[in-house]
């Protein structure tokens, strides 16, 4: 009788073998491909000082940033997962910012809502019991989106309005009746709050004459806000901020439809302004949110990504820009070109980040 052939046997556990190996290998590619978020975007925090990293280890083409900086002129930083990879001009200098303030007061009023001394879209009149007729109905989340129609003929919901009385009001409101606190550095710079921020360049906010208290720091200290809120709301290893307020409130809050306010009305609270007026942009809806500028739906600025957004000061002379799909922060003052949404000098000039930075993958 011929003996049985073992062929067969022999390469049965080698075919097992190479199966599995193949297995192994399809599960790792797999893994791999689910956590590229955890491998691009590092969470990286600065000490008392920013960690620097040489631009070309993080972006392809580095000489673009050179470009920019050139472009913009001024003083600013960029920090790009984390880490300082460009400065130009006196970035520990503080400057006042302006309008890129407002952000940092919506900041404020999440914290306030989180601490539980009032509701987003709670009224105001509980803490402004002086607001009469339909101005009752007016809440912070109105006073964030300016759609308060405050001095303004419109109800509280009914229209937008760039509008300078609105903000004062929100200002005086949340720094003097919600936290009730004669310098809002007391307020921002505790441990519960941005305190662990570690501002390096001395306090975030100063009292600019008759005007009122307004954002007054380095490029530098204001990019660690971005790099706050780019991490919703966590730095380090805390959360300090829920991250649910980045959820809902990190996005355009004023639709698209909504009309731009073409009633004037008294300021009978005698709040007075900054210096602007009721109604100082035809852009806002469908761009606008917290006192952020979104690049979401329509775009502001198309060569950057949708996911962008930006504090304002004076129509582009002071920004913060945050690119949270490039772990991108860039702070800075000068001149980013005329503020009009789509295609023109100032989308040129913020193109250039992607030019650098938006091809590498990390």
């Amino acid at each position: 009788m011929p003996r049985p052939s073992t062929t067969g046997d022999t390469k049965r556990p080698w075919c097992l073998f190479f199966f599995c190996c193949l297995c192994l290998l399809c599960l790792f590619f797999l893994y791999s491909s689910s956590s590229i978020d955890i491998i691009e975007r590092p969470l990286v925090f600065p000490g008392k000082e920013w960690k620097k990293q040489h631009a070309e280890l993080l972006c392809t083409n580095p000489k673009a940033l050179d470009q920019f900086a050139q472009a913009v002129g001024g003083s600013g930083v960029i920090i790009k997962n984390g880490y300082l990879i460009k400065s130009w001009g006196s970035p520990a200098d503080r400057t006042m910012w302006a309008s890129a303030t407002k952000p940092v007061l919506s900041t404020l009023l999440l914290f306030a809502a989180q601490e539980g001394k009032l509701e987003i879209k709670g009224t105001v009149k509980k803490f402004m019991p002086e607001l009469l007729g339909k101005d009752q109905a007016i809440t912070f989340h109105h006073l964030a989106n300016m759609t308060s129609g405050y001095a303004r003929r419109e109800a509280p919901g009914q229209a937008f309005a760039y509008n300078d009385y609105a903000v004062k009001l929100y200002h005086n409101t949340l720094l003097s009746r919600v936290f009730v606190a004669r310098d809002p550095n007391t307020i921002i710079l505790a441990q519960d709050r941005l305190g662990p921020l570690q501002f390096q360049d001395g306090p975030v906010f100063e009292q600019v004459g008759r005007y009122g208290w307004f954002v007054h720091t380095s490029p530098r200290d204001f990019a660690r806000i971005g790099w706050f809120w780019l991490n919703k709301g966590k730095w380090k290893n805390e959360q300090i901020l829920q991250k649910e307020f980045f959820t809902r409130y990190l996005r355009n809050q004023v639709p698209e439809s909504l009309p731009i306010s073409g009633k004037p009305a008294r300021d009978y609270l005698g709040i007075g302004t900054y210096g602007g007026s009721g109604n100082q942009s035809q852009f806002g809806p469908g761009y606008y949110g917290m006192n952020w500028w979104f690049n979401s739906g329509q775009q502001i600025w198309p060569s950057l990504p949708e996911d962008t957004f930006q504090a304002n000061g004076h129509w582009n002379k002071e920004t913060v820009t945050v690119i949270p799909s490039m772990s991108l922060v860039v702070a800075g003052v000068g001149d980013f070109g005329p503020f009009t949404p789509g295609p023109g000098p100032a989308d040129d000039r913020m193109g250039l980040l992607v030019a650098a930075c938006g091809q590498r993958e990390q």
